[in-house]
């Protein structure tokens, strides 16, 4: 994909992201790759999305999965690579591609997850349950689903995530 297309296609997703958040459609999802897993982000749960990402200024001795700190139009927020908070052992980013994905404002926590990339926007339509998905996960994260192309995906509960203690302690 040349760098053209791809800044047509971020802007046409991040046009969708907007109407759909507006349209307060509860059952969509953001997805999204970070360390190699595929995650769905509920709409109504994730805010702006960002490509901040080179100015993050590192927290000294936070755990790893912890980026550091950002500033997003004039709110410190708190950065989360996703990858590595779920286990990756690093997150394989494309130099242009990595996003910062916002929480909204309605789940009052000034914090962004740190993915790989963009995947677009999906509906509860395109997915099947996996009856082969790991059965005991972390709250946050729901059941396992499939698309009809086999890959497997997860959708993380934002809501839930940030009530989550390791999540919190950053340090």
């Amino acid at each position: 994909m040349s760098r053209g297309n791809l800044i047509q296609f971020q802007e046409r997703l991040a046009k969708r992201l907007n109407e759909a958040q507006q349209a307060e459609a509860e059952s969509r999802w953001l997805a999204v790759v970070a360390g190699g897993e595929h995650i769905l982000l509920p709409l109504a749960q994730a805010g702006e999305i960002s490509s901040s990402v080179d100015t993050l200024t590192p927290l000294p001795h936070a755990h790893a999965w912890f980026a550091g700190l950002v500033n997003l139009r004039g709110v410190l927020c708190g950065v989360v690579d996703l990858g590595l908070f779920l286990g990756a052992t690093r997150s394989p980013r494309t130099p242009g591609h990595a996003r910062l994905v916002q929480f909204s404002p309605r789940l009052d926590i000034n914090a962004a997850l740190l993915v790989d990339q963009l995947a677009g926007l999906r509906t509860p339509d395109q997915f099947v349950l996996d009856p082969h998905a790991p059965v005991a996960q972390p709250p946050w994260l729901g059941p396992g689903l499939r698309d009809a192309t086999g890959q497997a995906w997860r959708e993380l509960d934002l809501a839930c995530l940030v009530d989550d203690p390791r999540f919190l302690q950053v340090v």
